[in-house]
């Protein structure tokens, strides 16, 4: 992995930059300890978030883990039955049907489930502003997590607590591939467009770039990172959260025209599923891959320690995004549920995913000890040396993102577009976002 000569501590950056770091849509970690023993070290309240074992019956977990994700979560769901005695059960749903059926439901006085692992810290708050969140202030600490609650508080009470941190550190790759064919990290970006070139004369390989997909991301994560490596592009980004500045920016539009430049190149490859594409990445038909920590995790790697990753060349900073839990005010057992996101987020429950690997942790009593991944802890390492960012897209919340999600799709499809008027578009919605969350 390229090293970094910002050497800025993890704590000090994301709790700066608020909730927004460490999130969207995916991976995991973290150790804890006993829940009333917390909630004294904490808040005397939480001792009466309820007493384990006293629900009617099993309270849900709705969240964006699926396959070979929801197996570790479900190991952090085992450890939490046993130290609570409370019976959880768990539903996995995509990211946009956790956004859009919270809507629904909420409006409409229904809880989605007991507890929703909610991606976005623009969502928790103008849930928390319409009445249908529980406060969570009290189940944890924030001098013992990364993230700053302020993004997801309102009049001072939190309304989510942090569980995974997901880091988007860049491009993924196995070195036994690299060593292979005698390729290098490129250490500046014209060594980047080098090493493409390189890959993509290589007999097997569809396109050097793989193009991994959901509803939207992670292309909107790729294009992050040209951002982030233009000229001051960790405060640019910054800057596009509060509305501080345009998404005309020169800075954006070469961002959006150097991408353009790759997929009329033939760099990117298909677009497909983000999972699938985790297959033809191993099978080293797309070999670098711009991915999340979530990576080491997917059932198509076959082996951990035949990873590497290395950040866009010219970014100093790198985009960190947290799934929150949050308990609707319309849960059956919101006492329960509370109790149970307490002991998920402490340091032994996010400890039981960090060993397994694809989690990085929120909780910052999580011992290096406990990422027996050895990138994850490399990983880990980096967040406490490099610039964190909120992710753009997941802080800003809708209308941007769907709009950001929706262009970034045609784009990759048809990449001829202008460019510039691609980006005075999404400027217009941007600035409709900012406005509206002004107004709140």
């Amino acid at each position: 992995m390229r090293e970094s000569n910002m050497p800025v501590r993890r704590r000090t950056v994301i709790g700066g930059v608020g909730a927004g770091v460490v999130g969207l849509a995916g991976c995991l970690g973290e150790e804890g300890g006993d829940v009333e023993e917390r909630i004294d070290e904490g808040a005397d309240a939480t001792a009466e978030v309820g007493e384990a074992g006293t629900q009617d019956g099993p309270i849900s977990v709705t969240g964006v883990w699926a396959e070979d994700e929801e197996e570790d979560f479900l190991a952090v769901v085992d450890y939490v039955e046993e130290e609570t005695g409370i019976e959880i059960t768990y539903e996995p749903r995509d990211t946009e049907a956790i956004l859009t059926g919270t809507l629904i439901d909420y409006e409409a006085g229904v809880a989605t489930a007991d507890v929703v692992v909610m991606p976005s810290p623009a969502r928790v708050q103008s849930d928390a502003e319409s009445g249908h969140l529980a406060p969570l202030t009290d189940t944890w600490d924030p001098e013992e997590f990364a993230p700053d609650p302020d993004f997801v508080s309102v009049d001072g009470e939190a309304y989510a607590a942090p569980f995974k941190m997901d880091l988007k550190p860049g491009f993924w790759y196995r070195p036994s591939f690299f060593d292979e064919h005698d390729l290098e990290e490129p250490e500046d970006y014209d060594q980047f467009l080098d090493l493409l070139a390189e890959i993509d004369d290589i007999d097997g390989v569809e396109a050097p770039l793989a193009s991994g997909n959901g509803a939207g991301w992670p292309l909107s994560d790729v294009t992050e990172a040209f951002i982030l490596r233009q000229d001051d592009g960790a405060q640019l980004q910054l800057d596009l959260i509060d509305g501080d500045a345009e998404f005309t920016d020169d800075r954006v539009v070469t961002a959006f025209e150097e991408i353009q430049d790759l997929l009329e190149q033939g760099y990117f490859s298909e677009v497909r599923d983000f999972g699938v594409q985790y297959e033809f990445f191993w099978e080293n038909e797309t070999p670098l891959y711009f991915m999340g920590s979530w990576t080491p995790t997917f059932g198509a790697i076959e082996d951990p320690d035949d990873l590497d990753v290395f950040m866009l060349p010219g970014t100093e900073a790198m985009v960190a995004a947290e799934n929150w839990f949050t308990v609707p005010e319309y849960g059956d057992d919101v006492e329960a549920a509370r109790t149970a996101v307490a002991e998920m987020v402490s340091a032994d429950g996010q400890s039981v995913w960090a060993e397994r690997g694809g989690f990085i942790a929120s909780n910052l009593e999580v011992p290096e000890d406990a990422y027996d991944v050895e990138i994850m802890l490399e990983l880990s390492q980096t967040a406490d040396e490099v610039e964190l960012v909120p992710d753009l897209d997941d802080t800003l919340g809708d209308p941007f993102q769907s709009e950001f999600w929706s262009v970034l799709t045609g784009f990759w499809a048809e990449p001829d577009q202008d460019v510039e008027g691609i980006t005075e578009s999404l400027d217009a919605v941007l600035q409709e976002t900012v406005e509206e969350q002004d107004e709140v």
